[in-house]
């Protein structure tokens, strides 16, 4: 999975789990269109970013136990997208190119 599809997935992830409207593990995977072990993995990251979710039998939903607020967004201003090599290319997406990022974010990524 690409970086900007894992960004934008634990975006969408955060505004389920804010909305109390994930349903359970396998409704969820089908909404993102990924794999149940693919939500877990997710679910992990926003933990390891600082997270307290837990899953309400109730709701049928996961939920957030405190407070928080995640931006996940990147930032490429004209001419820098020109210095990437290899990979994909941000130029496709303009030059003020705005996605769901922490820097936190990039070492956990990794580790999906």
């Amino acid at each position: 999975m690409k970086l900007l599809e894992q960004l934008q997935l634990l975006d969408r992830l955060d505004q389920l789990i804010r909305l109390k409207a994930t349903g359970t593990p396998a409704q969820l995977a089908s909404r993102l269109e990924v794999s149940e072990r693919t939500v877990y993995n997710l679910i992990d990251t926003l933990r390891q970013l600082g997270a307290e979710i837990t899953y309400c039998k109730y709701r049928c939903s996961y939920q957030y136990e405190s407070e928080i607020q995640f931006s996940f967004t990147i930032t490429v201003k004209e001419g820098k997208s020109k210095k990437v090599k290899g990979g994909l290319s941000l130029q496709k997406y303009g030059t003020e190119s705005y996605f769901p990022v922490y820097s936190k974010l990039f070492q956990t990524i990794s580790k999906l």
